[in-house]
């Protein structure tokens, strides 16, 4: 039987191709979005699930509250692993962790390795499994080293790995290693990424922080037995603190502050930005994935439903004598859900293609980094399955439920009867028009953070300004640019600073708190320690005292401070001050900068102290240029680098392409919005031009009177679509709080941000009205134009 109703089912769509074809296109490309968009928020969701032990691993942060702030931080001190391993009941397993891209050569060749340093406990606690070589072996001698599958073929070509000595650069360095295992490639959807792990002895300041406990350095897990939970390893830790953690103690509570140390799941650190291994996506975003595919499915059903419905007026004349011949309601419902289920069979087949091959430009073009491998989940195959069932009952089951309750002497007249569901048909159209609306407001809100952000003064030249990372350099390297860039005339200074502005191309960022007494009072500052030069470089304006100078050899105690950190001195005039940030040797204050945002505009400003130290504490140099052509200049600059430092890995950047690439997730958004917008106002208008249909064929009779009695074209025009403008306008209504809500929220991430304009929802509402009427107008143009003598005789 049921097969029956599938040939009969196909014969119906092949006398229906361009309805046919509408509707599989409209849904395949549905299905597809949504298809990309759930596998998105699916990998996010499931990063760091792989790890047998995932459940009882934790990473380690302090949350440091005083009276005006909160401070948190995943750096932990170096002798605290042992300890927890050694004093605290539940501790199973503990693992330092180090991350360094590392120079590795072998033989003649040179290689760049992301090396991870960590303890011996490593492997047992995470499930990294061995494809050559004993978990239990490897990794228990410091000249130990682990590399993987990937790093095994690119040094050793078709030699056995096991065993050979390679030579890697620490601290300057070339120490020789041993291969002692080959690790399986690390999956993608791991938050901890390696090439190589070694020992963690083997870190370069390992010596200096070695059983200090006011050195905090690297992030620490915990491995906990399953009978522990954080929160019970959270309390047991705090005598830990008490015990070891005297003299941070003694500072805070002058402030009347509290120190804990807190856990992270290992599954939520890919979302957590506590955690060292923060992703930088909002927790909200593989929601936001999963939403935009619910309506981008949810329009399409609307569409597929209104398509079926409007199909079926056409077949008045079948259902009629189908039910005067003794057809049963469930016969026909069955019949005409076969069709629909057809028409989603056919979709979801396309939609796979589709997927295949838009899959790579989707992936370049949102920054993801999605495989159709993810389908070897059972568990997600089944997630499909049911997802397309559901999808196929709701799109097909409405219209076939319809269908099949209609009135057989109204049928055999030629009055369907569907007029009756209008108030399910307003419905729908207003809420594919809200989604519409609702994305193409979030868009336009999103583009202004956008411009603001790219267009915004930032206190410092960020255009004419070149980022170098000291990566793996000499420590007279900043010396000897100098030298080398003095014989450059579009060079006009240079400068070093421990810090980046924005994200270079070595993808790192990072600020540095402290905290320090003045006149019997907590201060909290941002510390920064740059070179000679630094102001002039990058354009500080100076508004008080002056910057550092090698006319004066006090300058290696001296600070300099932004306004900010002045107010929060409270001195009229700063100059002079004393700080005692160091408990050591006084520093004093010999200039103060006007604020500047040396960090994201999601963060207000913050109070800063700019000191000076020896070469060996900066990480990137910055060179001014004044040139026509800076691109050439940075080529130019480029090659002295790669001169002075031949193990350079990253490239030099200019510092506005820093601060953009701050912001990829914000452009993310922005083209996923867009995009969306784009695919829903098309498939609405689509679902809107088959309820045009449906209602002009309704009105035939009315419409050949009304031009019979002298009606006008325009008149008829515009009496046939005010129903419909006014059920956008109800979306717009309904959309226009709702979308202020999301960006409102959103907005909240940015310390300095664009208002919300009254404006933005008037140019969306005008802009969805106008692409409602043009598509009703198709429709209504037409049914205006016809002769009225066709609609009257068949009457």
């Amino acid at each position: 039987m049921l097969t029956s109703y599938l040939k009969i089912a196909w014969r119906n769509l092949r006398k229906q191709k361009v309805f046919a074809t509408v509707n599989i296109l409209g849904m395949s490309t549905a299905l597809c979005v949504a298809l990309l968009l759930s596998l998105t928020a699916y990998r996010e969701w499931t990063y760091d699930n792989f790890h047998e032990n995932g459940n009882q691993i934790y990473q380690l942060m302090t949350e440091e509250h005083g009276s005006f702030h909160t401070k948190k931080g995943t750096s932990m001190v170096e002798p605290l692993a042992a300890t927890l391993k050694k004093e605290v009941p539940g501790v199973v397993r503990t693992t330092r962790i180090g991350e360094v891209n590392m120079p590795v050569r072998y033989g003649a060749n040179h290689y760049y390795l992301e090396a991870q340093m960590v303890d011996a406990d490593f492997l047992q606690m995470f499930t990294f499994p061995l494809v050559a070589g004993n978990k239990q072996d490897a990794l228990q001698q410091l000249n130990q080293v682990i590399i993987t599958q990937k790093t095994a073929a690119s040094l050793f070509k078709q030699e056995e790995p096991v065993g050979k000595t390679i030579e890697v650069n620490l601290g300057g360095k070339w120490q020789p290693l041993i291969v002692s295992a080959v690790a399986a490639n690390v999956p993608d959807n791991s938050g901890l990424q390696f090439d190589l792990l070694t020992r963690f002895e083997n870190a370069p300041d390992y010596v200096e922080i070695k059983g200090k406990w006011d050195a905090a350095s690297y992030p620490l897990f915990v491995q906990l037995d399953p009978a522990v939970t954080g929160a019970l390893f959270e309390r047991s830790v705090i005598p830990i603190v008490h015990k070891y953690y005297v003299e941070k103690l003694t500072d805070i509570k002058k402030d009347e502050g509290t120190l804990v140390i807190k856990t992270i799941g290992l599954k939520d650190t890919h979302l957590n930005p506590d955690s060292s291994y923060y992703s930088g996506l909002n927790q909200f975003y593989p929601w936001l994935m999963v939403i935009l595919a619910t309506m981008i499915i949810g329009i399409a059903c609307i569409n597929f439903i209104n398509l079926s419905i409007a199909r079926a007026f056409g077949r008045s004349s079948e259902i009629g004598l189908r039910k005067s011949l003794g057809a049963m309601d469930s016969q026909l419902m069955i019949q005409f859900w076969s069709e629909a289920f057809l028409l989603c069979f056919f979709s979801f087949l396309l939609s796979i293609v589709f997927t295949v091959l838009v899959l790579p430009y989707y992936n370049r073009v949102f920054g993801h980094d999605v495989a159709l491998s993810l389908f070897h989940n059972p568990w997600l195959l089944l997630g499909a399955l049911t997802a397309f069932l559901t999808i196929t009952l709701l799109a097909g089951g409405y219209p076939a439920w319809k269908v099949a309750r209609l009135n057989i002497v109204q049928v055999l007249k030629g009055k369907l009867g569907l007029s009756k569901s209008s108030t399910m048909r307003n419905g729908l159209i207003v809420v594919q028009f809200v989604v519409a609306i609702v994305l193409i407001s979030c868009t336009t809100i999103i583009w202004q953070q956008l411009n603001f952000i790219q267009s915004a003064s930032l206190g410092y030249n960020a255009i004419q300004v070149i980022s170098i990372p000291i990566d793996n350099a000499p420590s007279n390297a900043l010396a000897a640019m100098r030298n080398s860039l003095a014989q450059l005339p579009e060079v006009q200074s240079v400068t070093g600073s421990m810090l980046n502005l924005g994200l270079g191309k070595d993808g790192s960022s990072g600020n540095w708190t402290r905290g320090f007494d003045y006149k019997g009072r907590p201060v909290s500052t941002q510390n920064i320690i740059v070179d000679y030069d630094y102001a002039k470089t990058l354009d500080l304006k100076i508004v008080a005292g002056r910057d550092f100078s090698r006319n004066y050899g006090t300058d290696s105690t001296a600070v300099v401070i932004n306004e900010l950190m002045a107010k929060q001195l409270g001195e009229k005039d700063p100059i002079g001050v004393e700080l005692m940030m160091n408990d050591k040797v006084p520093l004093h204050v010999i200039g103060v900068v006007k604020d500047y945002h040396f960090e994201s505009l999601r963060k207000k400003i913050d109070p800063l102290v700019m000191t000076m130290k020896d070469a060996s504490s900066l990480g990137y140099i910055f060179i001014k240029v004044q040139t026509n052509n800076p691109v050439n200049a940075l080529k130019k600059i480029q090659q002295t680098w790669r001169r002075i430092n031949p193990l350079a890995e990253h490239d030099a950047s200019f510092l506005d392409e820093n601060t953009q690439r701050m912001y990829r997730h914000e452009q993310r958004f922005s083209k996923i919005f867009m995009s969306g917008a784009l695919l829903a106002i098309i498939i609405s208008c689509m679902g809107l031009f088959a309820i045009a249909v449906l209602v002009m064929a309704h009105r035939q009779k009315e419409i050949g009177v009304r031009k019979v009695l002298g009606a006008s074209v325009s008149g008829i025009v515009l009496l046939l679509s005010k129903d419909f403008l006014r059920l956008v306008l109800v979306a717009v209504v309904i959309a226009s709080p709702v979308a202020w809500y999301f960006m409102h929220r959103w907005l909240q991430g940015f310390e300095f941000r664009v208002n919300i304009h009254w404006w933005v929802f008037v140019i969306a509402g005008v802009l969805a009205i106008c692409i409602a009427f043009v598509t009703i107008s198709l429709q209504s143009i037409k049914a205006a134009l016809a002769n009225p003598v066709n609609s009257l005789n068949r009457e």
